[in-house]
């Protein structure tokens, strides 16, 4: 691990870095799923939630949340793993840095001869 990969877990776990990454996102079709990335106390989570559902009672409408599965990146590799994937996505100068070096590079168009 190199002192440049130490320093951004240290500043993971101070809470500079917590909160939304990204955008959250949503895949429609049959139901909609909401997608998005966030970090709450130093831990990286992504999450995907299904569309809540609203049916009458008899007296009010009730509220149902739909299903919502999390992965937490809780190992320090897992984490340094969330930082190169999304770090260009959150506003800090250094984790952008740190997760550019891991960016594929493009893809080059065959030339026809």
């Amino acid at each position: 691990m190199t002192d440049e990969e130490r320093a951004l877990l240290a500043k993971l776990e101070s809470g500079a870095l917590d909160g939304m990454v990204g955008d959250e996102r949503e895949y429609r079709g049959y139901r909609s799923v909401y997608c998005g990335k966030y970090i709450k106390d130093g831990i990286p989570v992504s999450y995907r939630q299904g569309q809540s559902e609203r049916f009458f009672n008899g007296r009010e409408n009730e509220r149902i949340p739909g299903k919502r599965e999390e992965e937490r990146y809780d190992t320090a590799g897992r984490k340094l793993e969330f930082l190169q994937r999304y770090g260009w996505l959150m506003d800090d100068p250094d984790v952008c840095a740190y997760s550019a070096k891991y960016k594929p590079a493009p893809k080059q168009a065959k030339r026809q001869k």
